[in-house]
């Protein structure tokens, strides 16, 4: 284990009942995933929570138990702030009108023909393109 923490977002410690103790942490990059003792030691993988979930899950039906788990650091900012033309105006469509399914705004979304902010259906993909 290292006493420099500066990359970790976040950390989890298990133990088990015979003493074993893992530690896994989820690093500021927010998909780097490294395990601390175990059958994992040392193992480094890239999935992200989903493998911090899947590693949890092995772990606890294996035997161990959560001692806790806390924030270390703030995760890496993944995307640039909105401005104020990407923010989504008003106007949403209650549910697509092809399936019914939800719709999500997207304010670059392109096709073969036009660029531009949409709001696509989550199911059919259905798009409404929004005018300027």
């Amino acid at each position: 284990m290292t006493t420099d923490d500066a990359h970790v977002q976040h950390t989890w410690q298990l133990r088990h009942p015979d003493g074993d103790e893992i530690s896994i942490d989820l690093w500021t990059d927010d998909y780097t995933v490294r395990v601390d003792g175990g059958p994992d030691d040392g193992d480094q993988r890239e999935g992200g929570r989903a493998d911090v979930d899947h590693l949890l899950a092995k772990y606890q039906a294996n035997g161990h138990r959560l001692v806790r788990d806390y924030p270390v650091n703030d995760p890496a900012v993944a995307e640039e702030p909105l401005e104020d033309d990407e923010r989504e105006p008003d106007g949403r469509p209650e549910h697509c009108p092809e399936c019914g399914s939800p719709v999500e705004y997207e304010a670059r979304y392109s096709d073969d023909f036009r660029e531009g902010a949409a709001w696509l259906c989550t199911g059919c993909k259905w798009g409404q393109w929004l005018t300027a």
